[in-house]
């Protein structure tokens, strides 16, 4: 508390400095309000530091924010932007207008020609807040553009010259996503004409928890080659389906854990008629049997996923919206496709992956808003090192939080949530029913029809209409029925006579983390609104039934039994702490997961940049004899360390194998000593090496075979290394049993394998470049065939 004040005291004292340049940009012309960003450069030129031009470079952009969109932020707009400045994370309430706040330092940090960034949870909010603010910044003689395909657009082929000008802006907004999948696909690129990105320097991200705690721990993927598909899914899925529960296999919910019993293993050894299901020939009828079994307990439709158009497509439980393009990993989105006896989609090696914390580390400063962060202070500090500074609201908020009703069903707790909003609903007040799950939004739903209320239903089912439901959610009468809308970042405003109807209702049907309980809440209440949030809870939620031990189900079912009437709601003293402690268990299980996959990040960090450093150097080259000398020069040392006395034989079937196919006359002085035949081998990788330049027209399509032979080598590696590092992440875990650190395990065992890959891929380009067929075709181009 001591050193927030802190913090505000010296934020408070940057923003009268602001002030005080207020009243002069106010008395200049257009024109001289123009030519501060020219003055403002050479000052940067000078020498002077952004932290010094603040005061000045914010009350221009200020002015101009109320000259061209008549909007002049709020002193309390400008303190969010001196926090966002300094590389840390504003907490502004929902409706304190963040977008106009992110003016002030993305303007500030576009001055040193860098670029900067501002990260938005989707495309429409990005597209939004571009086509506003644009107009400004062009004005101001900055340049600012969205940095994806725009609505409409998004079948037409991007060139990397078109998204590398998107890049060059000086001011960007894009959504995390497409960051992501440009970062990847930028360093996979076979030439550097293809590559776009420039160094990362400055960014904001917007709803910066969902991006960096929501969704800290699911990789962004880019995948390869198919592997082999697997028959087992049908197999296994049927089994499954036969199994008896507590007989055959044991639910442990609150460990997220499933397992076979002793009478289900033999079950399983009878059905795919093997003598042991834990030796090692069994490993894969096992590995599917459990993902069998978690696709079926685990993964539920309307809840982690849906069915659409007979393919599975992912569902985020914080926000209700569709995750198309995600799959999770290790086979169990081909389990959950089996379950749901739909195609099955082939499982591909992974080419490149990177997650949000590991992606926003590459950024030179990072800053971050939201309007519920406080509660993650602590992570933000030990991991980003991020502070969060609580900005004070505009206008007072006087929205009215009711304590939560608790009931023992979810019938009950529907039934009375729904009978509050009817209650609320004949006044007229705007009504925001908030569903825990997609099923139960449609359940709700036709309730509501049942009793003739007319609505709207916000879900992934319908997300292309959120704008335009959002926009009328806060009309008189309006009832909105939607999934957690934590972060979809658009105001819900109150319409005519609404605010004397006592504003917007937050209704809730589902218990929450604190964080999403109040992203819902927040909804109401804007820039000094009335309105209120009330929650209704019941035992049989998901997030308790889910998280709750065995003694306070236990707890739970006593107290069923205890009250019999279940139309009234719970007053038990004892039951609030137990569901305040059950909150803050999971929170801690969530952050402790968050810091191990933070944890292997690290790790897979430090390789992903030296990888991408060493395949950067190799497109950038223009002369490669000393580099293929070299790996030609360690394959043969390798090669030659695997036996201790060498034949004619021996010798012979080495050259075949990696060499050259052609018989080979080796005379048998050669292998008298290792020295002899490294010797050998060096001038024959010269021979034929110049052999095959012979037939190319010119040093550019030489240069062109070298590069392409080594890359191929490389990158063929790098995605055996990426498929056995996801396979590592699962392997290490039981050495937490042992009293090991499972991430420690992890690093070790990476740091080996990326050693043993860096050797691999200088073994396979002495295969590319000794024994692959080239040839130039009729249009003159050099085609390469790697065996």
């Amino acid at each position: 508390m001591v050193v927030d004040q802190m913090i505000l005291h010296r934020v408070k004292r940057t923003l009268r400095k602001v002030n005080k340049w207020q009243p002069i940009m106010r008395a200049m012309s257009d024109e001289e309000l123009q030519g501060q960003t020219a003055k403002l450069r050479q000052q940067l030129k000078a020498g002077k530091t952004l932290d010094q031009i603040l005061p000045e470079a914010f009350a221009t952009i200020r002015e101009a924010d109320y000259r061209l969109l008549g909007l002049f932020p709020y002193d309390v707009q400008v303190m969010g932007a001196i926090v966002l400045h300094s590389g840390n994370i504003a907490e502004m309430k929902t409706g304190e207008g963040k977008t106009l706040t992110a003016t002030m330092p993305l303007y500030l940090n576009a001055l040193e020609g860098k670029g900067a960034m501002l990260v938005t949870p989707n495309g429409y909010l990005a597209e939004r807040d571009e086509e506003q603010l644009e107009p400004v910044y062009n004005w101001l003689g900055l340049t600012a553009t969205i940095a994806f395909p725009k609505e409409g657009e998004e079948k037409k082929k991007v060139t990397p010259a078109e998204k590398r000008d998107w890049y060059n802006h000086d001011i960007i907004y894009t959504t995390a996503s497409s960051l992501a999948f440009d970062y990847l696909f930028n360093n996979l690129a076979s030439s550097t004409a293809d590559q776009y990105l420039r160094p990362y320097n400055y960014v904001i991200i917007d709803e910066v928890d969902d991006v960096l705690l929501d969704e800290a721990t699911s990789p962004f993927v880019v995948s390869s080659v198919p592997m082999l598909q697997s028959n087992l899914y049908g197999l296994t899925e049927n089994f499954v389906s036969m199994l008896v529960p507590k007989m055959d296999y044991r639910l442990k919910r609150e460990d997220k854990a499933v397992y076979l019993t002793y009478h289900g293993v033999r079950k399983a050894e009878r059905f795919f008629r093997v003598a042991n299901l834990f030796d090692a020939s069994s490993r894969e009828i096992y590995r599917h049997i459990a993902l069998a079994m978690r696709a079926h307990h685990f993964m539920r439709n309307g809840r982690e996923y849906l069915v659409e158009n007979g393919k599975v497509i992912l569902l985020d439980e914080t926000n209700g919206r569709l995750k198309h393009g995600v799959k999770v990993n290790t086979g169990l989105h081909q389990a959950v496709e089996a379950k749901e006896h739909v195609k099955l989609t082939p499982n591909q090696k992974v080419a490149a992956s990177i997650t949000f914390p590991g992606l926003f580390g590459l950024f030179n400063k990072i800053a971050g808003m939201s309007g519920t962060v406080k509660v993650n202070e602590n992570e933000f500090m030990n991991v980003y090192k991020m502070r969060v500074v609580q900005i004070p609201t505009n206008k007072p908020v006087i929205r009215t939080d009711y304590p939560d009703q608790v009931y023992i069903t979810t019938t009950e707790k529907l039934m009375r949530a729904i009978n509050y909003a009817l209650q609320l609903h004949k006044q007229g007040r705007p009504i925001l029913l908030v569903a825990g799950s997609v099923e139960n939004s449609e359940i709700i739903s036709e309730i509501l029809l049942n009793y003739g209320v007319p609505h709207n239903v916000l879900n992934a089912f319908n997300a292309a209409r959120e704008a335009a439901m959002i926009k009328d959610a806060g009309q008189e009468g309006a009832v909105t029925v939607a999934t957690n809308m934590a972060g979809r970042g658009t105001d819900i405003k109150l319409g005519p006579g609404v605010k004397e109807k006592g504003g917007l209702a937050v209704i809730g049907t589902e218990m929450l983390s604190p964080r999403v309980r109040l992203q819902l809440a927040g909804r109401a209440g804007r820039q000094g609104d009335p309105g209120s949030s009330r929650f209704f809870i019941s035992l049989e939620d998901n997030f308790i039934s889910q998280n709750s031990t065995k003694r306070f189900k236990q707890y739970y079912r006593r107290l069923a039994r205890r009250y019999p009437d279940r139309d009234r709601p719970l007053h038990s003293p004892r039951l609030m702490v137990s569901l305040a402690m059950l909150r803050s268990r999971v929170a801690g299980n969530e952050e402790a997961s968050r810091k191990r996959v933070n944890k292997d990040e690290v790790a897979l960090r430090l390789q992903r940049k030296n990888f991408y450093r060493e395949r950067h150097q190799i497109m950038a080259a223009d002369h490669f004899e000393n580099t293929i000398g070299y790996w030609i020069s360690e394959s043969i040392d390798y090669y030659l360390a695997q036996k201790q006395e060498w034949t004619v034989h021996d010798l012979g079937l080495l050259i075949n194998e990696h060499f050259s196919y052609d018989v080979a006359e080796i005379p048998p002085a050669v292998v008298t000593s290792k020295a002899r035949i490294k010797r050998y081998l060096e001038e024959l990788s010269r021979q034929i090496l110049t052999a095959k330049s012979a037939t190319l027209v010119n040093n550019e399509q030489l240069n062109h075979f070298y590069r392409s032979s080594l890359l191929n080598a490389i990158d063929s590696c790098w995605m055996d290394e990426m498929e056995l590092l996801t396979n590592l992440r699962i392997e290490v875990q039981p050495w937490a049993m042992a009293g090991r650190d499972p991430s420690f395990e992890y690093q070790q065992r990476s740091f080996a394998a990326y050693k043993k890959m860096l050797l691999r891929a200088k073994l396979r380009a002495l295969d590319n470049l000794l024994l692959s067929t080239i040839k130039v075709n009729k249009k003159g181009e050099l085609v390469v065939s790697f065996n």
